[in-house]
This record gives C-alpha cells, sequence and structure tokens, in this order.
C-alpha cells in the first residue's frame, strides 16, 4: 500500500510539471510573436522573466505546503524506522537470552 506522504509527494510533483508544462507553451507563444513581430524581443524577455518569476514562486509555494502538510502529518522518517527496528532487534536478542538464562 503506498504511503500518504509518497501520494502527496506525487501530487505536487504533478503540480510541477503542468506548470513546467504550461511554462514551455508560453515561451513558445512568445518566440511566435517576436517572430510575427507582434512584439518586440525586449518586451519578450520581459515577459519571459516575469513568467519564470512566477513559476518560481508557484513551486516554493507548492513545496512549502507539501512540507507543511508532512510536517503536520508527525510521520517517522526512515532513519527512525531503521532505529527503532534495531532496537527491536536488540530487545528480542535480550528475551532470548532471559530465556535461555531461566531454562
Amino acid at each position: 500500500m503506498e504511503r500518504l506522504s509518497d501520494i502527496i509527494r506525487k501530487i505536487a510533483l504533478v503540480e510541477i510539471g503542468a506548470i513546467s508544462v504550461v511554462n514551455r507553451k508560453i515561451e513558445e507563444i512568445v518566440k511566435k510573436l517576436e517572430e510575427e513581430g507582434k512584439i518586440a524581443e525586449k518586451e519578450g524577455v520581459k515577459i519571459l522573466s516575469e513568467v519564470k518569476k512566477s513559476i518560481e514562486e508557484q513551486k516554493e509555494e507548492i513545496e512549502s505546503k507539501i512540507e507543511k502538510i508532512l510536517g503536520k502529518m508527525n510521520l517517522v522518517t526512515r532513519s527512525e524506522f531503521e532505529e527503532l527496528k534495531k532496537e527491536i532487534e536488540k530487545l528480542k536478542d535480550e528475551i532470548e537470552k532471559l530465556k535461555g538464562d531461566k531454562g
């Protein structure tokens, strides 16, 4: 079963991917408008710069929201999980040793 945190990360990646597709389309449109002489190259550069800035802000916002959601979920990290596994194994070994001493 897929973990909720993985699902949330995948949703974020889909959103970021969609933003990237929009960015590429805008670049294509701006280049086409420049080639057709409908906008000046300088204006095209300005538009693309503003779009890239907006996209970066959106990506940062998405990443921030994901981190906030994951933080609220209070999930165990992989390293914490591995540490707990090791501790359980140690306790099992100690229990077996104590059983052997009594037997």
